[in-house]
């Protein structure tokens, strides 16, 4: 009786997009934390809250942001909850969006990624030029130059949710 009420098919949904994370973290902090391009280094976990918001809708694309912004707070020294509170945010709008205004193919994808990426610049640069008086342009470049840099993922980001996520893009 207690085993009708449990989705297994959500269950194994769920445990392969935490492994998503893991690998999302992993290549963020092991890999991109040593490639950086003019003293800026790439920054993807917004893609793929993105892709998982896009393609699983906004109540995962918001649950997966939250605990992925609660990992990312925690293994990067800058913030403190400033990931927790904008990826799922960012989750729940990419799932909106594309439930109502956007289609699921990859160019509607690349531009909400690229929205969702200028979003966290903003809120990354936000402290330093509101709190810290700190000359803006360079900031506003450093902020420009992650957001570039981070765009390229989202080719490496998009075909495998998608192929997670069992969407048919034929119609």
């Amino acid at each position: 009786m207690l085993l009708d009420t449990i989705n297994i098919i959500k269950i194994r949904k769920a445990i392969v997009y935490f492994g998503l994370m893991m690998l999302v973290l992993f290549v963020q902090n092991i890999v991109l934390s040593h490639i950086p391009v003019y003293k800026v280094y790439a920054f993807i976990p917004p893609v793929a809250v993105v892709a998982v918001g896009f393609f699983e809708g906004g109540v995962w694309g918001g649950v997966f942001g939250l605990v992925l912004g609660l990992f990312c707070d925690m293994s990067l020294n800058d913030t403190k909850i400033l990931l927790t509170v904008i990826f799922p945010i960012i989750g729940f709008a990419s799932g909106a969006a594309a439930m109502y205004f956007v289609n699921k193919r990859f160019f509607s994808f690349f531009f909400v990624s690229f929205a969702a990426l200028i979003l966290t610049a903003i809120c990354q640069m936000f402290r330093f030029i509101a709190v810290a008086d700190t000359n803006i342009l360079p900031v506003l470049l450093t902020a420009g130059l992650q957001t570039l840099w981070s765009l390229p993922f989202t080719f490496a980001v998009y075909y495998p949710c998608r192929a997670l996520s069992g969407v048919d893009l034929s119609k």
